[in-house]
């Protein structure tokens, strides 16, 4: 029933808990990761920018599931995210893609999750080799969401059209 690889799943947890899951988990070596968002948010009497997670109420982390204890017992963690018994892994391109989006600052929105669509790919710029689905097309400029499977949330990001190609 379990797998003995290591690899990458997701873990449901308490609303606003995935920045001390995650730091619960890197304190325990395990490989976390929470993809986080810059926005701006606006008081009565100030506008200030917050870093708030991508995904609300997710984390990733990567870990075998011989070590699954040690993760739900993590302070913030509810679940892991599974279907019908079976654990659903996330693949590392997706990780990846979700590291590069987030790490060059680029503008980018949460977007409503894709069934279908041209995958593609980035052959230049600074999300070279993150692949995606193209939604949409305009001038010079290309629409790319990425997809996380399972939690069916993507996240969308607009790209030089030139820059991007079918996979």
């Amino acid at each position: 029933m379990y797998e003995s690889l290591v690899g990458w799943y997701v873990l449901y947890t308490k609303p606003r808990h995935e920045k001390l899951v995650e730091a619960g988990l890197l304190q325990k070596g395990i490989e976390a990761f929470t993809p986080k968002v810059s926005l701006r948010k606006r008081w009565s009497d100030r506008i200030k920018v917050v870093e708030e997670p991508l995904f609300k109420s997710y984390c990733f982390a990567q870990f075998s599931l011989f070590d699954k204890t040690c993760v739900l017992s993590q302070r913030g963690v509810v679940d892991l995210v599974h279907f019908r018994q079976h654990y659903i892994p996330v693949q590392n391109t997706v990780i990846d893609s979700l590291r590069t989006l987030t790490a060059h600052q680029m503008a980018f929105n949460p977007y409503p999750y894709l069934k279908v669509g041209d995958k593609v790919v980035v052959r230049r710029g600074p999300l070279k080799d993150v692949e995606g689905f193209l939604v949409e097309k305009r001038n010079k400029n290309a629409m790319l969401v990425i997809s996380v499977d399972a939690i069916t949330s993507s996240v969308q990001c607009i790209v030089d059209s030139d820059w991007v190609d079918a996979a």
